[in-house]
């Protein structure tokens, strides 16, 4: 999914209910909001309002760092590795 999000989907930086964070529109026409909360770094919380990464379920058997995530800024949106206190969207179906 974090493929489709990154390749195939319109990514709006935004404001909704007032956190910043990006409104993701795909090819079907659905979309989510992924709020940029930033991520912990110890007890700080880092880049809350302009950054976003969140833990994905893709392993990354080559890193230590276990896993990817998706990350996020007014850059753009790419795959990031899984570490530090990154954030977890649940989903239902």
């Amino acid at each position: 999914e974090i493929e489709e999000l990154i390749d195939e989907c319109m990514w709006t930086m935004t404001t909704q209910n007032g956190m910043n964070g990006f409104l993701v529109v795909g090819p079907s026409g659905k979309s989510i909001f992924l709020p940029a909360v930033g991520y912990r770094r110890d007890t700080d919380l880092v880049d809350r309002g302009s950054y976003g990464d969140y833990w994905s379920a893709t392993l990354n058997e080559f890193e230590s760092y276990g896993a990817f995530g998706l990350g996020f800024d007014s850059s753009g949106s790419y795959w990031d590795y899984r570490y530090f206190g990154r954030t977890v969207r649940p989903v239902t179906e």
